[in-house]
């Protein structure tokens, strides 16, 4: 295998648990490394570190799949690892819808791979993966014989690109499609083959089975709601009544469908507004309040998180009921990452509330996270009780 060296303070991170290489000064050798190949990353003094794929134009040139040198890079044996560790989820028939590889943390840098019903797509996000992808597609296949395997191209180092769509095998794509998927017991019209938006957002299933536990004769406020996945479950778990707000009527009437579909329509209100608009007009107060914004929006107002979340925090707090339950997430973890406890906090402070943290939040096992690693997370979650 070739080599590629890191600067010091590269390898402190690798040896400490995180996967990426970002070019700098210091680093060596990437002229010589094709896109995909594997490589082993030594320090400045050439001390061997780990085994990874190289991607050298690229913003991360190098992403960790193997914590030891000189290991040969199998994509087709790390699926099946993969796909095994998932064994309990395979055969599950109230969930047909989680992840299948977690990139990095899976041995597969670069690639996410997520199963919606009878419909697998498997995410490209790197280059370094790119020269694998038929090994990866036809394994895919070869685990999941009755499904229709999709190819998406979205590099999350190039968010401007496209999304790019590949049917794997002889089919055609229909972005209108509907396909059932079910999460929990629950049935969802998913639409898996229209782009990113698919309607149902896996790696919050483990915050789902959290606050069903908790739900029972409860209010529910869901802001951002998308297609009301988390109100769905909730109402199915006892909740009395739910309330989903959300800027696009496409996601809303997708969430009345949804909603129908499990028998609790009767239960669930969709509203169209600005989140900031109708906590600043709603005097209603609920026992669960959710917030999972996006990182920005162009819909009516506009919305940039870093600029309005700390707003929209002291109106959620306001809109609480005693005793209630506010979950608040982040999912842009790149960068200076947005301070979500310490604004809670300060929002707290300023109206006088006492907030508890509640317990038992956590992703599921289809989503295993490396030490050392912030960015595998799919977000950043704060449950917080008002005293």
């Amino acid at each position: 295998m070739a080599s590629l060296t890191v600067s010091n303070a590269t390898a402190g991170f690798i040896a400490r648990g995180h996967p990426w290489v970002r070019p700098d000064r210091f680093t060596r050798g990437l002229d010589r490394l094709q896109p995909g190949e594997a490589v082993d990353l030594v320090d400045q003094r050439q001390r061997p570190l780990a085994s990874a794929l190289a991607d050298p134009q690229a913003e991360i040139c190098a992403r960790v799949y193997a914590r030891q040198p000189g290991v040969a890079f199998d994509a087709a044996a790390a699926l099946r690892r993969a796909w095994t560790r998932r064994a309990a989820l395979h055969g599950d028939p109230a969930t047909d819808c989680y992840r299948v590889v977690h990139g990095e943390a899976d041995g597969l840098p670069g690639v996410r791979i997520e199963r919606f019903g009878s419909v697998i797509v498997v995410l490209l996000l790197a280059g370094c993966a790119e020269p694998w992808l038929e090994t990866i597609l036809a394994t895919t296949q070869e685990l999941f014989p009755h499904a229709q395997v999709l190819l998406r191209t979205h590099r999350d180092d190039l968010r401007r690109s496209a999304v790019a769509d590949r049917a794997y095998g002889a089919w055609s794509i229909d972005p209108e499609r509907i396909v059932p998927g079910r999460e929990l017991g629950a049935t969802y019209p998913l639409r898996p083959l229209g782009g990113l938006a698919t309607g149902l957002y896996c790696d919050q299933r483990a915050t789902r089975v959290r606050l069903g536990a908790l739900a029972s004769g409860r209010t529910v406020l869901n802001l951002f709601a998308y297609t009301g996945a988390f109100s769905i479950h909730l109402l199915r778990a006892g909740a009395s009544r739910a309330v989903d707000v959300d800027s696009a009527s496409v996601a809303l009437a997708r969430g009345a469908e949804a909603a129908g579909l499990n028998g609790v329509a009767e239960r669930r209100v969709g509203v169209r507004d600005d989140c900031r608009r109708f906590l600043e007009r709603s005097q209603e107060r609920f026992d669960l309040v959710l917030c999972d914004p996006p990182t920005s929006s162009q819909g009516d107002d506009g919305w940039i998180l870093r600029r309005d979340y700390p707003g929209l925090l002291a109106l959620c707090l306001q809109a609480l009921a005693p005793a209630g339950l506010l979950i608040a997430c982040v999912n842009t973890l790149g960068g200076k990452p947005f301070p979500l406890t310490q604004e809670l906090g300060a929002a707290a402070e300023a109206q006088g509330l006492v907030l508890r943290p509640e317990p038992g939040f956590a992703l599921a096992a289809d989503i295993p996270q490396l030490e050392g690693f912030p960015e595998g997370r799919p977000y950043r979650l704060a449950a917080l009780r008002r005293a």
